[in-house]
């Protein structure tokens, strides 16, 4: 008895209906059964390129080259030599592996090899060379076809819908055969999604975060682009993260641009969000102190905020107890303060609302004309850079310790001042979205959102013994905010 292995394999079918392998898969038994061959194992590799550079394993191949290894496979039948191999390489690799474990038997719709011949042999290698050949030739064609893509502002192709937009996909009709382009979703549903990636940009301008949005279109029933293609091959929505907002908020298309290859091109879409909003955004969301920060997310309006006082001075943290919120110090051996967290959350929001219906807010929240955000991330970046090569130029001894110790002083000095200056203009870009009748819509803001325009005109609250004051007695006096300037 001949044991056969059937292998095979198609490069694309992004709705897995399977119907290329499954005709496949058909015509190999086929030719298994003419040649009295028994199959013992079949191997389907669906959705795979064979091509050089693919990035998808072609996990079905292993199993059967690690099959043959193991002397499992006498024969293995294919459809045509280019759906088992299209590199050379790796034919040279499968023609080793058979000749180890004396598989000799190899056929196709075109004919049967004896892998033991050298002519036929040298037939399946001009064939694999050929095929490398015709990729490197359709590649060269798809790039081309890419580019003009590119330079006519045409959307990207393939792959799923852009949020926000209609995006479009093929259809065949089953009876004629015809093929038509349609819709994947309505406009309006698209006009909803751009309007939800315009109110987060503002929410991201005025101190909120990317988690809060998330959580919120979570909620309200917001999917990605790909739900659609998902659920045509039976799998459930997918929900944002905060990478793929990130990801999407920060991308040119959102101002009517397309990237190929590093270069921006002008699109032939509307823009979602004006150039001046996106690249606000941009700076927001690839500053270095946001994208740095590590640790948990508060859950509690002040956490981070609390200090103790009387020679206390370590951090306050939240504890819940007898289902009120308390914060406290947790330090070893101190545990001096220990406050009800409502009283000192009502004092503090209701100073900030004193302080948004102050005169002096519409100072703070000027934003100036020449916004130098930018030029103030390169300055950094040149220092840091700075900063890098001067320790290579100690360890070569081309300064000395010395001068070294006294640059990098200076290179720090400066670096400090454009942190200084680029805090500031974050406070104004958040004071500057704060709405005057905060004290109304206050319920209504995440605490992402609550927090960030705290931490506008707060640097710390310290939490000072209070007097005995009987059973839920409150000392406002007791707590003393750092107002920032």
């Amino acid at each position: 008895m001949t044991r056969a292995a059937i292998y095979c394999r198609i490069s694309r079918d992004p709705e897995d209906r399977h119907k290329g392998v499954d005709r496949q898969r058909a015509d190999c038994l086929e030719i298994a059964e003419r040649r009295g061959w028994t199959v013992v194992e079949e191997y389907i590799d669906n959705d795979v390129s064979a091509a050089e550079g693919t990035q998808k394993a072609r996990r079905r191949y292993l199993d059967l080259l690690a099959d043959i290894e193991a002397g499992k496979i006498d024969a293995v039948v294919m459809w045509a030599e280019d759906r088992l191999q299209r590199q050379l390489l790796e034919l040279l690799e499968f023609l080793r592996i058979c000749e180890q474990a004396g598989v000799t038997k190899l056929a196709s719709a075109g004919g049967e090899y004896d892998m033991s011949n050298p002519d036929q042999r040298m037939n399946l290698k001009l064939k694999a060379l050929i095929a490398e050949a015709e990729i490197e030739k359709m590649r060269m064609r798809m790039r081309r076809q890419r580019l003009g893509a590119a330079e006519d502002g045409e959307p990207h192709s393939g792959g799923s819908r852009e949020f926000g937009t209609v995006g479009k996909r093929q259809v065949r009709d089953p009876e004629t055969g015809s093929v038509s382009t349609v819709p994947i979703v309505s406009e309006g549903r698209a006009a909803r999604e751009r309007e939800l990636i315009q109110k987060a940009a503002e929410r991201v301008l005025a101190g909120d975060s990317l988690r809060a949005i998330r959580l919120d279109w979570k909620r309200e029933g917001v999917r990605t682009a790909s739900t659609e293609a998902r659920a045509r091959k039976g799998k459930p929505p997918a929900e944002f993260s905060n990478q793929a907002l990130r990801k999407l908020l920060l991308s040119p298309r959102m101002v009517g641009y397309r990237v190929h290859q590093g270069r921006l091109y002008p699109g032939t879409w509307p823009a979602i969000l004006d150039y001046q909003t996106w690249e606000a955004v941009g700076e927001v969301l690839r500053d270095p102190d946001r994208t740095s920060r590590r640790g948990g997310v508060p859950r509690h309006l002040l956490s981070g905020l609390l200090f103790g006082g009387d020679g206390c001075g370590h951090r306050l943290n939240s504890q819940p107890r007898n289902g009120k919120l308390l914060y406290r110090c947790r330090e070893l051996g101190c545990a001096k303060i220990t406050r009800a967290a409502a009283p000192i959350e009502a004092l503090i929001c209701e100073a900030l609302f004193v302080a948004v219906e102050s005169p002096e807010w519409d100072r703070l929240a000027e934003r100036p004309a020449d916004d130098p955000t930018r030029e103030l991330h390169e300055q950094l970046a040149r220092d840091q850079g700075l900063l890098d090569r001067l320790e290579d130029k100690v360890a070569e001894e081309l300064i000395r310790p010395e001068a070294a110790k006294r640059k990098r002083a200076e290179i720090e000095r400066r670096m400090d001042v454009a942190r200084d200056k680029l805090g500031r203009l974050g406070d104004s870009r958040v004071a500057a979205r704060v709405p005057r009748n905060l004290r109304d819509v206050w319920p209504n803001l995440s605490l992402d959102r609550r927090r960030s325009i705290l931490a506008v005109v707060i640097e710390r609250i310290t939490v000072n013994p209070q007097k005995p004051l009987g059973p839920g007695g409150f000392d406002p006096d007791a707590i003393v905010p750092t107002w920032r300037a």
